[in-house]
């Protein structure tokens, strides 16, 4: 090691929590960690005690070339007394010697963390130097153009993707600028794909993206049928998030183009975004979808509460390489939807979600967005102007300023869920529990999970509200409010009646908007021939309208996960059928005529009443211990699962008929021949023979 680089010492190091997170939680063990630099001049060891009890260490050295009077210095981290959050991070609090047998002796306080080490940096500006605390985060509020904040604009946020003569300084790679300027586009990835301004892509690939009019727009760029490419990581469609989850009544609108003319695409505006999922209806308040054809369907969460079609009245251009605009508005709990200015449909929903930021959102196909606007509404409040985590009790100002007041009837809780905000979670222990907050605003609202309701009862500036009900919510949304009260200073006190409250944040209403220009709205984007040509044309002719779910009362039209008895052995649906799309199975066993058979053949599908079902997998254990020594896969298969042929000792041919995406370990143990690999092209027949060995059985061969 001649690099200095200091190298751990396990002997000198213990952990004694168990898991595979131990630091979730606590268990009052001993914690340490030991770090020596190579020249052996040096050491330092990090103690945790995660306990309610004092621990004392003791330390001995060997094989060190230290110092004979050496002092280890002691380093202390552990929560605020009376003062500031900060007052007991990171503080040297005094210094250990050895005794006359070279042992240091070290007290560790309960709840905290020390380092005791032989560096003398008690001194160092380096290490003493208050870390800067975190200020205002103000909430995202600009002008029309969405580059300077405005908070007396009419807007919360825009785009149009342009970004003209909009320009960053060059870095140096040295921690500075070297003074020359660079394009804003080419500098966050060039026109064929560059990150577009605070946006957070969830899945798909959101870029922007310049057409071969010249125009820029935000693409979103994983095409399933040009590149294979979407849906690799998760079940979710692509998904971008934009703005400030603290906004609450707005409206966004943007313009969309669909490249390809295929019923299932959508276009999709969601509101009041929350998180919680990758899915854009999961995770979001409302969202709204546009397909190609015209049809438009209104969620709340994943719920499909309003469909409809567009009509004369929206203008709406149905097909590839049309512009149309989509719009979704929260007002209170009353959600609106628009198709170009038009209104096509309204949802009132009686246990609102009330906040969060928007997502653009479509299935795994080039998609355009363009022109994004989000905007206040007059007279309602456009944002909470503070969002507090349930463990806020003071401020982080040296004079340690009081915030949120609980009393004594209430348990605080932290490493929680990942979509618990900051992980943490208030719930009161009885009834009578109270939490107080003063605060300037219209009104205060607790957010938190709420699978059950429970019974409080507000007091505002010392005047007693009426009971009520909680509603049911989900993780960092809305369970009881206080609102339109007359902007300005105001005490609320939350008291729980009956129940149990979770308190995960507290948000503060601002005030009211007050429009600034009338609200005209713009004529439909006009849709002249394009000039641009779309980057891949459909590979099947789209059918001319969508493709719709049969009737439930149909017969014979087995659900996902029904088994079947057909021909040769049991199928499984793996995904049901309609009258004109063919549904998919799964082989699941065979009949006993067709185990001992010499030869074993798959079919391309098979027919379950009116409907078509395309074999596409082989299940566990389905072939097992079959007789016959030639197999043949029909075309449509694509999988082989566990065991699927074990202790089929007779096979030595095998006909694969298409391409194999997956085939399980394991799934030809107990074979004994050499397996000749037929069937389909030369190149298929070389990816599958590597698919084939994967499974563990090396003895395939072409």
């Amino acid at each position: 090691n001649t690099a200095g680089i200091w190298r751990a010492v396990p002997q000198a190091s213990k952990c004694t929590a168990d898991g595979t997170n131990p630091v979730n939680g606590r268990n009052g063990g001993e914690n340490y960690m030991t770090l020596a630099s190579p020249a052996k001049d040096n050491f330092s060891t990090m103690i945790v005690n995660d306990s309610e009890y004092p621990m004392e260490y003791k330390i001995q050295t060997k094989n060190m070339k230290l110092a004979e009077d050496q002092n280890l210095e002691i380093w202390e981290t552990r929560a605020a007394d009376d003062g500031a959050f900060n007052e007991n991070y990171m503080k040297c609090i005094g210094t250990a010697k050895a005794d006359d047998n070279g042992v240091y002796t070290v007290k560790v306080k309960p709840y905290s963390a020390v380092t005791v080490t032989t560096l003398q940096v008690a001194d160092d500006e380096e290490h003493t130097k208050a870390l800067p605390v975190e200020g205002e985060r103000v909430v995202l509020d600009t002008d029309r153009t969405g580059s300077k904040q405005d908070v007396e604009s009419d807007y919360l946020y825009a785009d149009d993707f342009e970004y003209a003569g909009k320009t960053v300084p060059v870095l140096d790679g040295k921690g500075g600028f070297t003074g020359e300027t660079e394009d804003y586009i080419q500098s966050r990835g060039g026109d064929t794909g560059a990150m577009a301004r605070y946006t957070h892509t969830m899945n798909g690939a959101f870029e922007v993206y310049k057409t071969q009019s010249g125009e820029h727009v935000l693409r979103q760029q994983t095409d399933i049928t040009e590149t294979g490419v979407g849906g690799s990581w998760n079940s979710g469609a692509p998904v971008t998030l934009i703005g400030d989850f603290r906004w609450t009544n707005y409206k966004a609108s943007v313009d969309v183009l669909f490249e390809r003319e295929d019923v299932k695409n959508y276009a999709a505006v969601a509101i009041r975004e929350m998180g919680g999922s990758h899915n854009i209806t999961s995770a979001s308040g409302y969202t709204f979808k546009l397909y190609p054809d015209g049809k438009w369907e209104l969620y709340r969460k994943a719920k499909k509460v309003v469909t409809g079609t567009c009509d004369a009245k929206t203008q709406f251009d149905a097909g590839a390489n049309q512009w149309n605009t989509i719009t979704l508005e929260g007002k209170g709990n009353t959600i609106n939807a628009y198709v170009n200015y038009t209104l096509v449909g309204s949802y009132t929903d009686e246990q609102p979600i009330t906040a969060g930021r928007i997502a653009l959102g479509s299935s795994n196909v080039y998609t355009q967005f363009d022109n994004l606007e989000v905007k206040k509404l007059d007279g309602y409040v456009p944002y909470c102007t503070e969002l507090l985590d349930n463990m806020e009790q003071y401020d982080l100002s040296a004079q340690k300023n009081t915030k949120l007041e609980y009393n004594d009837k209430w348990l605080h809780t932290n490493g929680q869920g990942m979509y618990v905000y900051q992980r943490s979670v208030s719930k009161n222990t009885d009834n009578g529990a109270t939490l107080t907050y003063t605060f300037t605003g219209t009104g205060l609202e607790i957010l938190g999970e709420m699978k059950k309701t429970c019974t409080v009862q507000m007091t505002v500036d010392g005047n007693q509200q009426a009971k009520q009900e909680t509603q049911k919510s989900a993780n960092m949304n809305m369970t009881v409010a206080v609102t339109d009260l007359a902007y300005g200073k105001h005490v609320v006190t939350v008291e729980v009646l009956d129940g149990t409250l979770a308190v995960d944040m507290v948000g503060i209403l601002g005030a009211k908007h007050t429009q600034k220009e009338p609200d005209v709205q713009p004529t439909k984007r006009p849709n002249v021939k394009p000039t641009q040509t779309p980057s891949v044309q459909p590979t099947v002719k789209p059918t001319a309208a969508p493709q719709q779910t049969p009737k439930a009362d149909r017969p014979n039209n087995p659900k996902r996960g029904t088994k079947v008895n057909k021909n040769i052995g049991v199928y499984q649906v793996t995904k049901a059928a309609t009258m004109k799309k063919a549904g998919t199975v799964k082989l699941s066993g065979l009949n006993k005529k067709y185990k001992k058979a010499a030869a074993l053949v798959i079919p391309d599908k098979i027919k379950i009443g009116a409907y078509q079902y395309r074999v596409t997998a082989i299940g566990t254990k389905a072939c097992q211990g079959i007789k016959a020594s030639k197999v043949t896969l029909g075309k449509n298969v694509k999988e082989i699962g566990k065991y699927a042929f074990r202790k089929a000792k007779n096979l030595k041919t095998f006909v694969v008929k298409g391409k194999l995406t997956k085939v399980s370990k394991n799934a030809y143990k107990g074979c004994k021949h050499k397996i000749k690999l037929k069937g389909s092209t030369a190149a298929v027949r070389r990816a599958n023979l590597k698919k084939l060995k994967k499974s563990g059985y090396k003895k395939f061969s072409r």
